[in-house]
């Protein structure tokens, strides 16, 4: 059953960029040079890329880094302990990053109410759906009909990650556990047996529960699967194999009425961070008439033709508003 008993014609993506344009500031630069804090030090001294501009490349400093030490343990003269200490000591810092972007966020968005704007409740409005990719509940001023990708910050749950990759065989589930697709799996998960199942955070039963999602993650990636003899090892397998096989199609895309979509439209979002999220979207969008995009005043002229160029393999109709 689809997650709206109506059958919307326009479908928004929503990114960061939508907030900015609400007087928000929730790009990455101003995270950071608000948030004074030793994590994000930290992580900016593990970084590849050192000019960190926007959320895209903090993302990609993720997939790189984990990438990079996954290799780096499976080298020759690699100490693996060593190697899995530092991998530790990261996955700590992104999950305090986790924290201290919810706090910002949630700071951030409470210095002023939102002020609508009626060029975009041209398409975003109450026959509208939107698959919002943002964390914050400033579209819920124009619609109600909102899915959020990533978790938000009324859930006081979050995602970040990388987009897709192959990933490395016998990498270790601490090597790809920031890969979105697995993220948004355990989100999911957290949001069935919290929100419907009404399981106890706190509780032991979800907690292992926890422990057994993250071990299948971990066997099914590794090359060898999980046979029979992997099962046992596994807390919890029956129930979280029975959740998976029943819910895993709806990870891959949102489970919408996707031939009734004629309408598509672009608000804020940059498309690289998701790409192939984006793409399985479009793909069932089969009945696409226009594809609408929402500049912001001063935007690069390369960046507003890369998402043309992305959007026209599946529509060729763009239309161009200004915020």
């Amino acid at each position: 059953m689809s997650l709206f008993t109506k059958k919307p014609q326009t479908l928004a993506i929503i990114g960061n960029g939508f907030d900015m344009n609400h007087g928000y500031n929730t790009d990455y630069k101003s995270f950071v040079s608000k948030t004074k804090d030793p994590s994000l030090e930290k992580f900016q001294e593990y970084c590849e890329i050192e000019d960190i501009s926007t959320w895209y490349l903090f993302e990609e400093n993720i997939r790189i880094l984990s990438e990079k030490l996954f290799f780096k343990s499976v080298s020759e003269n690699c100490d693996f302990d060593d190697n899995r200490k530092e991998v530790r000591e990261l996955t700590d810092i992104f999950k305090k990053i986790h924290v201290l972007l919810k706090n910002y966020l949630e700071h951030e968005t409470s210095l002023a109410p939102i002020k609508k704007k009626p060029c975009i409740e041209k398409y975003l409005n109450k026959n509208t759906v939107a698959i919002n990719f943002n964390y914050t509940e400033t579209a819920e001023a124009y619609t109600n009909n909102i899915i959020y990708v990533h978790g938000s910050l009324k859930e006081d749950d979050i995602l970040l990650g990388y987009d897709y990759r192959d990933e490395p065989c016998l990498a270790q589930y601490e090597d790809m556990q920031w890969a979105k697709s697995i993220c948004r799996e355990s989100l999911a998960f957290r949001r069935y047996f919290i929100g419907k199942k009404k399981y106890d955070p706190t509780g032991k039963k979800y907690q292992a529960l926890r422990e057994g999602l993250e071990n299948y993650h971990h066997w099914e990636n590794t090359g060898r699967g999980i046979d029979d003899e992997v099962k046992e090892f596994i807390p919890h397998y029956s129930t979280i194999d029975k959740f998976l096989k029943k819910h895993r199609s709806h990870f891959l895309t949102p489970d919408l009425k996707y031939k009734n979509i004629k309408t598509l439209v672009i608000l804020g979002h940059g498309i690289e961070a998701d790409r192939k999220f984006l793409e399985e979207i479009l793909k069932r969008c089969i009945n696409l008439e226009k594809v609408v995009i929402y500049r912001y005043s001063g935007e690069d002229e390369s960046v507003y033709n890369y998402k043309v160029s992305f959007f026209t393999e599946y529509c060729k109709n763009i239309e161009q508003i200004k915020y």
